[in-house]
């Protein structure tokens, strides 16, 4: 009985179990299955998310290798030295150097309008023209749209009342492979941006520009977009394991494939929950609820990823402000906006002054706190004014934008801005008192390009500076003649120094006797076109393009050659302060002197303060190089910075030369004659010869040896002349001491 009782149950219990058991695994069945179809869905997601961010991305580099190019293809000059007449120093300096040394272009081409090939650089080389042929495919196709965007442009003409065309660019790009590597390729169209200069035929130039996807690419686009073992492959790749996005030509022909590891998160929520799955025949509803919060999880953080990717994009890193390319986007936004309740857009272009003062003397440290803090008070302003926000273009310079009714308020809010960022920086550096420059401009309904709205704001800003520290300034539309003007100016200047059309002169510098001690060289311009042009107006122009360099070695060289026979006399050089902070100026100065074969003892090289001010070891470099080989220093102008005394502990110059504003006041303020003295006292406090400049009168002149300056430079002393003629005087008084 007892048996056939166990019997029973043990079939009862197996009844009772078995539907249970049936259920359970059924249902843990349901539940692997419904996981592994999340699983497969939240890593699809995933890796579509993934393509969409990474083909954006692409896209944008791809804009930004066109930005690169545009600057240099849409130029008068351009049409001038590459479709007209190909110059190949300008197509060297300007495309195939320039673009493979800072950009990694490893190909560069022009063709001109019948398809020929003109110019090949490739690698730091001049190949044979046939090196085009493996990109001729691809070019065929990009010259399609490129023509045909021409044609419908039409010819370029100067503005009938200066204003300059704003001139569209007209670029193609596509994908190639050539040489077993994939390159991206860009075609851009040689146009005119004033209209100045037309093209020699109805078919332009056009610059072809190749640049490899390697790794070096491959593993910055990584980084910038968050991407696993990116690589390039030569097809799309199909396994569940990787994502792809193909390369395709315009034609559609698939070249390569960015490939990559993406980010799984249904894999690894799996992995996870192997083991909670195998022991939760009981906790199901748990388990459930477990995969649900997980999942909710890692798509949180997959998003959070996406938008961290995104912010960087489009945001500055240091001050967390929008960048440039948020700036285009929302000023794009804004300036739909503008309405008959809202007429007018102010667009501030904010510059920071002496900015860099505080970078070449407290660190790039103190610059970025400067930087934040500057930042922080543009975005409380902003906070304030409804609709407004500010961004950072880059280095020192900031733009602010907001919706205004009429002038009035655009202009309190740029004397708000103004207070604001003239207010001084308390910091762990000190305190930092940098100010700034703020250039206004007015945009209305009929202005519908972000670009041209921050041209006209730039605009502005260019003329705050050129008026001094802590100004404002509204754009006008004569700035636009100014800045044309000025371009005519620097492209002229360009002109002048591939020619060699600069002169020296060269003023007397004499003792209380007449006595001639030495002679200051300078620069002189006269240009066919716009005749004599001040020294005051193109050096500046000359440093903010450049040619400084170029047009310091052209002065070292002809001051040389044209002095090396002169003998009793010193003979001084004007240095430039980007001279001097350029690395290896002091060795080239010294090939240049071995090359005249010229005695350095001689020679004076007179510095300005603003040269000697930075910290920066090429400028240290460069002056204990030129003091071991003889040169003599002078520091020139005197007295006009606020780190004379400083100078003068740090560095051994040999003279100092009073400026010429302190001699004008000689004889009309007690203060005047005070200075004067006290600067020949402390140049004698320091063993320093001392001479004045700016000298036109004998009474300047007696108050000067009252004070103990016995050496003269001036228009009384004699006016700059020829080295002609100064060799004329040599000739007169051969035997003699020269006599002014």
């Amino acid at each position: 009985m007892r048996v056939k009782t166990v019997i029973i149950d043990k079939s009862r219990k197996r009844q009772l179990l078995v539907p249970i058991v049936a259920m359970t695994l059924g249902a843990l069945v349901l539940l692997v299955l419904v996981v592994v179809f999340l699983v497969d869905r939240f890593n699809d997601t995933a890796i579509k998310r993934e393509q969409r961010m990474v083909e954006s991305g692409f896209s944008q580099q791809l804009h930004q290798f066109n930005d690169i190019v545009v600057p240099q293809v849409d130029w008068d000059t351009a049409v001038a030295k590459i479709d007209r007449k190909m110059d190949l120093t300008f197509a060297d300096l300007d495309f195939g150097h320039q673009l493979y040394t800072f950009d990694g272009f490893t190909h560069s081409f022009f063709i001109d309008g019948d398809g020929r090939v003109t110019y090949a650089y490739v690698m730091g080389n001049h190949p044979p023209f046939t090196s085009f042929e493996p990109f001729r495919p691809i070019v065929l196709q990009l010259l399609k749209p490129i023509r045909a965007a021409e044609a419908r442009r039409g010819p370029i003409r100067p503005h009938a009342q200066g204003q300059g065309p704003i001139t569209r660019p007209i670029q193609a790009n596509g994908f190639v492979r050539a040489d077993g590597k994939v390159y991206v390729v860009m075609a851009s169209l040689v146009q005119p941006d004033l209209g100045m200069v037309q093209p020699k035929g109805p078919r332009a130039s056009v610059s072809i520009n190749a640049i490899p996807i390697d790794s070096t690419m491959l593993s910055s686009f990584a980084a910038r977009y968050l991407l696993d073992d990116l690589k390039l492959a030569p097809a799309p790749d199909l396994a569940r394991n990787r994502a792809t996005v193909p390369l395709r030509t315009p034609d559609g022909t698939v070249v390569g494939a960015l490939s990559w590891a993406p980010r799984q998160p249904g894999s690894v929520l799996l992995h996870r929950m192997v083991t909670p799955l195998l022991a939760a025949m009981a906790m199901l509803a748990l388990v459930g609820w477990t995969i649900v919060r997980r999942s909710a999880v890692v798509v949180d953080e997959l998003l959070a990823s996406e938008m961290r990717a995104r912010h960087l994009a489009y945001h500055d890193p240091l001050t967390m402000l929008p960048n440039r390319a948020l700036l285009f986007e929302r000023l794009r936004t804004m300036l739909s906006t503008v309405s008959s309740r809202r007429p007018l857009l102010a667009l501030m272009c904010i510059d920071l002054d002496r900015f860099k003062e505080v970078n070449d003397t407290l660190g790039h440290q103190a610059g970025d706190e400067l930087l934040k803090v500057m930042s922080d008070r543009l975005r409380t302003l902003a906070r304030v004014e409804h609709g407004a926000f500010t961004a950072r273009l880059g280095g020192d310079e900031f733009v602010l934008v907001a919706l205004a009714a009429d002038r009035d308020a655009i202009a309190n809010l740029a004397q708000r801005c103004l207070g604001a960022l003239l207010t001084p920086v308390d910091s762990e550096f000190g305190r930092l008192d940098v100010g700034c420059s703020i250039g206004v401009a007015m945009i209305d309904a009929s202005v519908r390009e972000p670009s041209l709205a921050l041209r006209q704001a730039d605009l502005a800003l260019y003329r705050a500076k050129a008026r001094g520290r802590g100004c404002i300034t509204f754009y006008e539309q004569e700035m636009e003649a100014a800045f044309q003007t000025r371009r005519v100016l620097e492209t002229r200047l360009r002109h002048a120094l591939d020619h060699g059309a600069f002169h020296m002169v060269y003023q007397a510098q004499v003792d209380a006797n007449g006595t001639i001690l030495a002679y200051e060289a300078l620069l002189r311009w006269n240009d066919p076109e716009l005749g004599a042009v001040s020294p005051a107006t193109f050096i500046p122009l000359a440093e903010e393009c450049g040619l400084i360099l170029g047009i310091g070695e052209f002065v070292l060289r002809r001051v040389f050659a044209e002095t090396r026979n002169w003998t009793g006399v010193r003979v001084a050089i004007n240095v430039s302060a980007v001279q001097m902070r350029a690395p290896g100026f002091a060795a080239r100065m010294i090939q240049i002197a071995a090359a005249a074969h010229i005695n350095p003892v001689q020679f004076d090289i007179e510095l300005t303060e603003t040269a000697l001010l930075t910290d920066s070891p090429a400028t240290m470099e460069n002056f204990a190089a030129l003091k071991r080989l003889g040169f003599a220093i002078v520091l020139d102008d005197f007295g006009t910075g606020y780190s004379s005394l400083r100078l003068l502990h740090r560095f051994r110059v040999d003279k100092i030369k009073i400026d010429r504003s302190f001699v004008a006041d000689l004889g009309q303020s007690v203060e005047a004659e005070t200075l004067v003295g006290a600067i020949v006292k402390l140049a004698r406090s320091f063993h320093l010869g001392v001479i004045a400049e700016g000298v036109e009168t004998e009474d300047q002149k007696d108050l000067l040896i009252a004070a103990g300056c016995h050496e003269f430079q001036g228009f009384l002393m004699g006016r700059p002349t020829s080295p002609a003629s100064v060799n004329a005087l040599f000739a007169e008084t051969t035997g003699t001491m020269l006599r002014a």
